[in-house]
């Protein structure tokens, strides 16, 4: 069996240039199938300005949903499925190297009131393992559940880049609430 730490193969599957936000340029979609639970994901990457990549994914059986960046499989493979989504993380960063990265950790049903999610929770010690601080400095909004990868050759005015995020993911967050934009 293989090693968790390669995730699962991937395949690009389409760049979707239609644009749902004001700074969104273009999207990158991936899917991979696990080999364990047999379920497909698909894995969005919002490409916005200034090199910033937005990391969501949800499993292609709630496609449909207006929930399905929130939904949980319960196949018990998480660590396997992030290392899947840090080697497209990587797969982008060669494609585009002054990619920096961020996501934001979506509420489930037992998120009832809590600053920080508890998906935010699980992503944020992952990375935090994973991701060293030789290529991005880590920022963490922990009242937004954001995670921000800042890219330290891409990025000259650091405190800018983030201001920035974080003002746009507010704005989307309190105009969406019932959307799930920018969610994973």
């Amino acid at each position: 069996m293989a090693d968790m730490t390669e995730g699962y193969p991937f395949v690009f599957t389409m760049n979707d240039r239609s644009s749902e936000a004001e700074y969104l340029e273009y999207t990158a979609q991936y899917r991979f199938k696990s080999a364990r639970s047999n379920h497909t994901y698909i894995v969005r990457v919002e490409c916005y300005e200034q090199h910033a990549y937005c990391i969501k994914f949800f499993d292609k059986a709630h496609i449909d949903s207006r929930e399905k960046f929130s939904l949980r499989t319960n196949t018990f493979e998480a660590r396997t499925i992030f290392y899947t989504l840090y080697h497209i993380l990587l797969d982008i960063l060669r494609k585009d190297p002054e990619a920096s990265f961020f996501f934001i950790g979506a509420e489930d049903e037992k998120d009832d009131n809590i600053a920080t999610t508890r998906r935010y929770k699980v992503y944020r010690r992952f990375v935090m393992s994973t991701i060293s601080d030789r290529v991005f400095d880590h920022y963490r909004v922990n009242e937004l559940s954001l995670y921000i990868l800042v890219n330290k050759q891409g990025v000259k005015d650091k405190e800018t880049f983030i201001a920035h995020i974080i003002k746009e993911v507010r704005k989307i967050l309190q105009s969406s609430d019932s959307d799930d934009s920018l969610q994973n």
